[in-house]
């Protein structure tokens, strides 16, 4: 019997030890702003953070309009702090939580690509595209096919002289005839958009034969990497 009792009675003394650690655990404020590291603009958004090193206390928390946020974490302790949010690069950082404190995030903003197919020629007024414009396409091919979760839009432009639902007509065509190339070389054509801009953007002014050349483009956009 007295057995028994010795037994429950270290049982109880650990419960008891147990329950003294956990209420030990100092909980403090952990507070700042979440920002884009471009413009430190602030950022909306949801923050996970993870104690370390064994991730066994973990929570979400949301930013404010005006990217401020607050998290109560165990003092004495290193949290993993982690962002993803569309848009933007994603965000992991590490916090030693010493007592109440200011923590800052700054996230980068993923810069969408926009760049124009340099060497894209096409028979006056027409979609056809010639022979010399291949080599640039099946670059572009290529690398849309290394990288398979990129999605494009491609940009029509042409010059502003002459009739503007023409020229609109005609970006239309030529965007289309250059996304038609690339579905050719494999490239699913789910992940290429079109857009017709005719003569709506012009890059210059000018009404010189070198500024016509200058407008009329077709440009590749990144929207979704």
């Amino acid at each position: 019997m007295r057995k028994t009792y010795l037994i429950a009675f270290f049982s109880l003394a650990l419960a008891t030890a147990s329950v003294a650690q956990v209420s030990s655990d100092t909980l403090v404020r952990v507070y700042g702003t979440m920002l884009k590291a471009q413009d430190s603009t602030p950022v909306v958004g949801n923050i996970l953070y993870e104690k370390l090193p064994y991730y066994d206390d973990m929570g979400m928390a949301s930013t404010k309009t005006n990217g401020t946020f607050e998290l109560e974490l165990v003092q004495g302790q290193k949290y993993n702090i982690s962002v993803s949010k569309d848009g933007f690069n994603k965000y992991t950082g590490e916090v030693d939580v010493k007592g109440s404190q200011e923590f800052n995030i700054y996230i980068e903003e993923d810069i969408i690509e926009l760049r124009k197919l340099e060497n894209l020629i096409f028979a006056r007024g027409s979609d056809q595209i010639s022979p010399s414009s291949y080599s640039e396409l099946n670059e572009l091919a290529i690398w849309l096919n290394d990288n398979p979760s990129i999605i494009i839009q491609l940009e029509g432009h042409t010059d502003f002289a002459g009739n503007p639902d023409a020229n609109m007509r005609l970006s239309e065509a030529r965007v289309i005839a250059v996304q038609e190339y690339l579905i050719d070389q494999r490239v699913k054509k789910s992940r290429i958009f079109t857009k017709a801009f005719g003569g709506t953007q012009p890059i210059t002014q000018d009404r010189t034969d070198e500024a016509k050349a200058l407008n009329r483009r077709v440009e590749v956009r990144v929207i979704r990497r």
